[in-house]
């Protein structure tokens, strides 16, 4: 199955109100997309989008979506027994506002949700994590002033699997390392993105470090759509985004290819001796459950022909 077509499997005969935080963001307008194609005329009155201030979106089949404040979270009616906490302040965010600030502001918006999951008791909940909870020492991250978003990411996890187990629901956390797909905001931010963003220039795409990077990515609507299927399937789990494993210079051949692009258009100063950069999860979990849920995982030049095309849409829009 596709992704959609999973989370179609997934919600079919319910008639379940399901929240999204974050419901702007990547992951969020993924999930409103993935939603509303399930859910079809019964998803205005079914999914509710929250962000930080009330406002319009579109989701991928044209239809607008209001999107309210995250503050009315814990007052919605009916209370959501499926929740998708996708909000979090992205970690360039640290740069611009200072550790504190921005721990505070992410707390601020743990606490919302927390105490949404206290009063409404949702039967699932889901919420995105991230590969920067593994710290380089091999624990989980706790240093909050050192690694912000990652001690952060990993709060966020002990907390909502306590909240969700205390209500009796079932808790199901994805730790995201890299995606691929449509709806990437930020594309500079992204080494996908950028690679993109060159490519489309017309190239030449330079890669800027000079020793190995191995990342490994798999498409967010897979990610979304397994999170989905795992709380409905009552799986309460924690797993490492998977996909394909690929060092920096064959992700830029490959985006190279997709562009019309040929080899010789990628540069790079390489240095076989430099020490290697690796941020890849342990993807057997997210396959193993792909494979029960009947999910296909695409691969890599299919997602960044995916990737690349909406980026050119957004464009044009």
């Amino acid at each position: 199955m596709t992704p959609a077509e999973l989370v179609a499997e997934a919600l079919r005969g319910g008639t379940d109100t399901v929240a999204v935080t974050g419901a702007t963001g990547w992951f969020g307008a993924v999930a409103l997309d993935l939603l509303y194609a399930a859910l079809g005329d019964d998803a205005p009155a079914r999914v509710m989008g929250y962000a930080s201030t009330a406002r319009e979106v579109a989701v991928a089949d044209g239809r607008t979506v209001g999107v309210r404040p995250l503050a009315e979270l814990v007052s919605q009616e009916p209370a959501p027994a499926t929740l998708l906490h996708l909000a979090f302040l992205t970690r360039d965010k640290v740069a611009s506002l200072g550790v504190d600030s921005y721990t505070r502001q992410n707390l601020a918006i743990s606490a919302t949700v927390l105490d949404a999951i206290a009063k409404h008791q949702p039967r699932r909940v889901i919420v995105a994590s991230s590969g920067a909870v593994y710290s380089s020492t091999g624990r989980l991250a706790s240093d909050v002033d050192a690694d912000p978003y990652g001690a952060l990411k990993h709060l966020d996890e002990l907390a909502f699997r306590a909240a969700t187990h205390d209500v009796g629901g079932t808790c199901v956390i994805p730790r995201v390392f890299s995606v691929a797909g449509p709806r990437m905001t930020k594309p500079g931010l992204y080494a996908l993105g950028s690679m993109i963003q060159m490519a489309t220039a017309g190239g030449p795409i330079e890669i800027r470090a000079s020793g190995p990077v191995y990342r490994s990515y798999c498409g967010v609507d897979e990610v979304v759509a397994l999170a989905l299927w795992a709380a409905y399937a009552r799986r309460d789990v924690v797993f490492d985004s998977g996909g394909t494993v690929v060092e920096m210079a064959d992700l830029a051949r490959t985006v190279a290819s997709v562009h019309g692009l040929g080899d010789d258009d990628v540069l790079r100063n390489w240095d076989p001796t430099a020490p290697a950069s690796r941020y890849v999860g342990d993807g057997q979990l997210m396959e193993e459950l792909a494979a029960e849920a009947g999910l296909a995982l695409r691969p890599l030049p299919a997602l960044v022909r995916e990737t690349a095309a909406w980026l050119a849409a957004s464009i044009e829009r």
